[in-house]
């Protein structure tokens, strides 16, 4: 009984490890237009912070490839946090857009490091509760996301976007001593409760394997899909409100209602439904693009808000319940089945705000908010030819 209300405490702090990280995804989103003035650069530009952060992420993933099983993962997440506060001080510095970028590819090397390895350890913690527990961890995700333009938007007004970026690191050193200290008092039942080391390791040759079934294939579409929409609407949807809509103090609202209902997804809806998970993902995107089309219709701040809402609510299940069947599916290398389905999800934020940013410089911003539209139609439909991939091989 002591065991089990350790490790629900130790899942707990990661749990709150997510929330601040999510709350830290959003600061491009909230600071962008400051960033822009500061850099006076063009919003394809500006697209290229989000895109070398997920240079990072997917730089990561070979980084984790290598190290994982060779690496302890308490150690891993502890150094990962580390090096993560530590660039997110060097931004602070405000150097040149170039050293700047560089700082955002480092961002986003530990940044994914820290969320993959989170969310493996909490499956690894409690397998029982595979689906439930990385569907919650993803909701502090986005209870963070919730959070986060609000809080920036408050702290930039007597504080500029680079002192936010110093605030924020202080936070994470912070937690890093807090981690550390549990981590140092709680080895032994830790490490107890995590698989052996030898066998969850994995190496470059299964990576390609894992692209050869179909199945895992579509699942790595369905995540690119996904996040090439949620990337969209994280980068743009605040300057839409504050420029084309030409409502500033309506911007920070509006990212914020779609992590607010990317939150509720996770944390309550998701559990709720009981229905198979790519049935889920595949009503939800249905539902999620058809919303978005209607609030960028609407031409108003309350149409957007709302739809933005709507897009979170319907579709914010569709990360943790792939995560889960990665899961589900690599038992015993929960680090591999939570890395694939997150390399698809930072190829697709590499791609996609630079994307969306070109057409928005051409054809103009509700254009490059639209590309959310037809990802979340993509999204919808690569689920449903997975769930009839997998119910063809039950059959067999």
């Amino acid at each position: 009984m002591k065991e089990n209300r350790l490790i629900q405490g130790f899942v707990a702090l990661l749990f709150f490890a997510m929330f601040i990280y999510g709350m830290s995804c959003q600061m491009i989103g909230t600071l962008i237009t400051r960033i822009i003035l500061h850099y006076d650069i063009r919003m394809a530009q500006a697209g290229l912070m989000s895109s070398f952060i997920n240079i990072g992420n997917f730089a990561a993933i070979f980084l984790i490839s290598v190290l994982s099983g060779r690496i302890n993962k308490l150690i891993l997440l502890g150094a990962s946090l580390f090096f993560f506060s530590a660039s997110l001080f060097l931004i602070s510095t405000a150097p040149s857009f170039g050293i700047l970028l560089a700082c955002f590819a480092l961002v986003g090397v530990f940044g994914a490091t820290l969320n993959m390895i989170i969310t493996s350890l909490v499956a690894d913690l409690q397998p029982d509760k595979i689906s439930q527990r990385v569907s919650l961890v993803h909701g502090f995700f986005g209870l963070g996301g919730l959070c986060g333009p609000i809080v920036f938007e408050r702290l930039v007004v007597n504080l500029n976007w680079a002192q936010a970026h110093f605030i924020v690191s202080m936070i994470f050193v912070v937690y890093l001593i807090i981690y550390a200290v549990f981590v140092r008092w709680q080895w032994s039942p830790l490490m107890i409760r995590m698989p052996h080391e030898k066998q969850s390791r994995f190496g470059f040759s299964d990576i390609v394997q894992f692209f050869l079934l179909k199945r895992h294939l579509l699942m790595w579409i369905i995540v690119f899909f996904y996040g090439g929409g949620q990337s969209t609407l994280a980068i743009w949807i605040k300057r839409y409100v504050e420029t084309h809509l030409n409502e500033p103090a309506w911007g920070a609202y509006a990212l914020s209602a779609m992590w607010l209902g990317i939150a509720v997804s996770r944390l309550i809806i998701s559990p709720g439904i009981k229905a198979p998970s790519l049935r889920k993902i595949f009503i939800g995107n249905l539902i999620s693009a058809a919303a978005l089309t209607a609030g960028l219709f609407s031409g108003s701040v309350q149409g957007i808000a709302a739809a933005s809402l709507a897009v979170g609510l319907s579709s914010g299940l569709t990360v943790p319940l792939i995560l889960s069947l990665g899961c589900e599916w690599h038992p015993d290398k929960t680090t591999f089945g939570t890395l694939m389905p997150f390399t698809a999800f930072y190829v697709s934020y590499v791609v996609f705000p630079p994307f969306s940013g070109l057409i928005s410089d051409l054809l103009g911003l509700p254009w490059g908010v639209a590309l959310g539209i037809l990802c979340a139609i993509l999204t919808s439909v690569f689920s449903g030819m997975l769930d009839l991939c997998m119910k063809t091989e039950r059959v067999k």
